[in-house]
């Protein structure tokens, strides 16, 4: 099998798991991009903000898109100004201001933000050797025979080992996330 249809056949997966997840009637997360604080014109400061970057399904240590694009989750964060009552600590009181920055970049409120995910390189398979990711190219040996495949870390302590093949892992997400909408 030649690099480029592996890269194919990697990207009709994920869109594939995508598309699924989007029939079964699954929201999708907001992907987001922060944008540092800057001046306008060099006179008028704008504060730090974050722009949509598009929408993806959060399936554990991946985030895929329709498009065939897969990214490690960032920041996740919900765009809501709903507060517990009480005493909140200092992290909690800046999560209020990270939510109320998501909300004036017009993410919907209650929507959930993962701000600043990578891009992971699925077009590059050498890149990906090199990866520590949560998606990983390694060599495995099935049935006698050694080859390359995409593998995913899971838990981001997880030794090579531990690792699991990105098909497997994907249907078995895919199957919880039905389930449990099928349940809700």
């Amino acid at each position: 099998m030649d690099l480029n249809s592996v890269i194919a056949e990697t990207r009709n997966l994920i869109t594939s798991v995508a598309n699924q997840l989007s029939a079964a009637g699954a929201n999708p997360e907001q992907l987001a991009v922060s944008t540092p604080a800057r001046r306008l014109l060099g006179a008028f400061p704008l504060s730090a903000s974050y722009k949509r970057a598009g929408e993806g399904f959060l399936l554990g240590a991946l985030v895929v898109t329709t498009h065939g694009d897969v990214f490690e989750p960032g920041l996740i964060i919900r765009a809501s100004l709903k507060v517990l009552p009480g005493h909140q600590a200092q992290s909690a009181q800046e999560r209020v201001e990270l939510r109320r920055k998501l909300l004036a970049a017009k993410f919907p409120e209650d929507s959930a933000v993962l701000i600043d995910p990578r891009r992971l390189p699925i077009d590059d398979l050498e890149a990906l050797a090199k990866e520590n990711g949560p998606l990983v190219l390694r060599e495995v040996v099935v049935d006698g025979v050694r080859t390359q495949q995409l593998l995913v870390r899971w838990m981001s302590t997880a030794s090579d080992s531990d690792l699991r093949p990105l098909e497997d892992y994907l249907n078995e997400r895919v199957e919880l996330a039905i389930t449990g909408i099928a349940e809700a």
